[in-house]
């Protein structure tokens, strides 16, 4: 049960300093608490946040859960229980500009490094195998990347468009493809898509940590890869495919039968 003392305590903790968290500042302002029914009560403020790096990029949501962590921190130094706190967030104003709820920023500077990387650090080669005529046949999509998006979600989210330029049957170019094997092909490699999504998650959540804290927040990075056509072929549609299906699909199309 938390006492008047305690809250008295942890406002003046919150409201008196500068809270530091990885390249932003946090304060607290127009701290407002009420008992909410016994022993609880709601703690209301309005946060104002400094980034301490021109074009950083941010989150509504990381500073709310950033300011959460704060006040815990504030319990701990006078002995009081976190879970008798009811967090409300008023209003959040980032570099003296209100943010719109839930929403953020993704600077032109982050954008440009991500995808720059993605470009650079992503497989160039996608390799895949099938079975046909009881012979293991290995197949390789030569790609390039285009990220199309970077934006906001539950955490920064990356899409890829993985366009293939050429395609190799046991080391043959295959020149003969048709659009209903095309939108096999997609469906199965987007069905199967770590090899060239990995890479995008790797990257994305190494840059996005180094402006905020994202680890005890449930807030990710996640990326989005599709393949979406072979040589001048696109495909039309694409459903998951598993890879009996392909295998199969593909033996048929390297037999002639597709």
């Amino acid at each position: 049960m938390i006492t008047i003392p305690e809250i008295k305590g942890i406002t003046r903790y919150l409201e008196k300093l500068t809270h530091p968290v990885r390249l932003f500042n946090f304060n607290f302002k127009n701290i407002i608490y009420e008992f909410a029914y016994v022993g609880k009560v709601i703690l209301s403020y309005d946060l104002y946040i400094t980034s301490k790096k021109p074009n950083s990029p941010w989150m509504w949501d990381y500073f709310h859960c950033k300011s959460k962590h704060i006040v815990e921190d504030a319990c701990d130094m006078v002995g009081a229980n976190f879970g008798d706190i009811l967090i409300n967030v008023k209003v959040i104003y980032v570099d003296g500009i209100e943010s719109p709820r839930f929403g953020g920023e993704i600077t032109d500077s982050f954008s440009n490094y991500v995808t720059s990387e993605v470009i650079k650090n992503s497989p160039k080669v996608l390799e895949r195998f099938f079975f046909c005529n009881n012979e293991r046949k290995i197949v390789k999509f030569y790609v390039e990347y285009d990220v199309s998006d970077i934006y906001i979600e539950d955490g920064v989210v990356l899409d890829i468009s993985v366009d293939c330029y050429q395609m190799t049957i046991d080391g043959e170019e295959v020149l003969n493809l048709t659009e209903d094997i095309v939108n096999v092909i997609t469906g199965y490699m987007n069905d199967s898509s770590d090899d060239f999504r990995i890479p995008g998650d790797n990257i994305i959540w190494e840059e996005i940590t180094k402006y905020m804290e994202l680890e005890n927040c449930d807030l990710y990075g996640h990326t989005y890869a599709n393949m979406r056509n072979i040589g001048d072929i696109w495909a039309d549609y694409w459903d998951y495919t598993g890879h009996s299906i392909f295998s199969s699909k593909m033996c048929d199309f390297y037999n002639g039968d597709d």
